[in-house]
């Protein structure tokens, strides 16, 4: 994949704090631990603009990018687990839905769902409601370089069930290629 020059611009404690100058957004939606921050960092090249943590709820608010290609990435907060209070983790679910069923710049999805549990019934739900809205999305499979060839493969066809899948890894930088692919073809529709 061609370098990507991408810039943390702010996080925004809900989405009327987003930008109103209409580019196009794609969203990174999954679990928490999921990676969204590790796929956003992989997609910079390398550069690390968004924080990683092992420790799962560390994305509270709409983190907001912007890709030197003309458009927005807008990290959610993570759904399922995560070590914040209840009302905490219940706005995070009222921004995510607010984002996704109203948002017009929003032009795609990128769903992460972990290759080594690709059948959550968090990700279903959200694919289902991402299908019911009619809105483009794409499941990264992440962390596949933590599968031998033939559980990634059972993973992968077991994801399908979602959607289209691609296969990820921000370690080696599979599937990134394919990834910036989708980016362009949603951005520019």
């Amino acid at each position: 994949m061609s370098r990507m020059q991408i810039e943390f611009l702010r996080s925004c404690p809900g989405v009327e704090q987003l930008p109103t100058d209409g580019l196009p957004e794609i969203a990174l939606a999954g679990r928490s631990n999921v990676g969204k921050s590790s796929l956003l960092n992989r997609l910079a090249n390398g550069k690390n603009i968004a924080r990683t943590s092992s420790k799962p709820g560390c994305t509270q608010f709409l983190n907001l990018y912007r890709a030197e290609r003309g458009y927005y990435l807008i990290d959610l907060p993570g759904y399922g687990y995560a070590k914040a209070p209840k009302k905490e983790r219940s706005k995070w679910v009222g921004w995510i839905g607010e984002y996704i069923v109203e948002r017009k710049p929003l032009r795609g999805i990128i769903l992460l769902v972990d290759a080594r549990h690709p059948d959550m019934g968090s990700d279903i739900e959200m694919a289902e409601l991402l299908r019911e809205l009619g809105r483009p999305y794409i499941i990264a499979l992440t962390k596949s370089d933590k599968l031998k060839r033939g559980k990634l493969a059972k993973a992968k066809q077991k994801a399908e069930e979602m959607g289209p899948v691609i296969s990820v890894s921000s370690v080696t930088g599979t599937g990134f290629d394919k990834l910036g692919n989708w980016l362009a073809s949603v951005v520019t529709d």
